[in-house]
């Protein structure tokens, strides 16, 4: 009996351990969302500013990546084939069968995410009890936002969190476009966003 209570101990201890370093893992990705979060703010406070620093416009159709926000439809493609395949199949359904359903929940999923995250009623966190912790009560993510992330994956639910930050960044400054490198395929840094400005002050000196 007293083998069994010891090991029943070493189970709570290795519990209580897992949730704690999960506590830990948690914060700290919160802390770099929080960071990216700042830079991204940043890069749409200077574009309110000076406008001018942004790239030019190429085309509609080319531009659609740039629109803060816009949420990539083949994310959503990867992470439900991604979800499909690694459930286990009853037997009813063949390989091409999971594959074409597995593209309809994902068009029903982007449009339904690109709804929320441009809803300014929508928000990315509410009240809620820290996990592990049911007396203290923080803000905490949307059920709906982690329930996504169980399901799909973290690329999609990290992507979808910037998504709604480059939301809420374009209705507070009006900015309608992301700063663009499209030699590179990809959004400008900051750094190389205020690239002219350092320049602008070494020949003024």
């Amino acid at each position: 009996m007293d083998a069994v209570h010891e090991l029943q101990g070493k189970i709570n201890d290795n519990e209580r351990k897992r949730m704690h370093y999960e506590r830990k893992i948690s914060r700290l990705e919160d802390d770099l969302f929080q960071r990216n979060q700042e830079i991204i703010r940043a890069k749409f406070t200077v574009l309110q500013a000076l406008p001018e620093l942004n790239t030019p416009e190429n085309s509609p159709l080319v531009d659609i990546v740039r629109v803060p926000g816009y949420l990539d439809p083949k994310m959503f493609e990867a992470a439900c084939l991604k979800a499909c395949l690694n459930t286990p199949s009853d037997g009813r359904e063949g390989e091409t069968m999971r594959k074409d359903r597995a593209m309809l929940e994902a068009e029903t999923l982007c449009n339904e995410w690109r709804s929320k995250t441009t809803n300014r009623l929508w928000e990315l966190y509410i009240e809620g009890p820290e996990q592990g912790e049911e007396d203290d009560w923080v803000q905490v993510e949307a059920q709906d936002l982690l329930d996504l992330k169980e399901k799909y994956g973290k690329e999609l639910y990290n992507a979808i969190k910037i998504a709604w930050t480059e939301s809420k960044e374009r209705t507070r400054t009006g900015v309608q476009l992301k700063p663009w490198d499209y030699e590179a395929g990809r959004e400008k840094t900051l750094t190389e966003l205020l690239v002219p400005l350092r320049s602008r002050s070494s020949s003024s000196l």
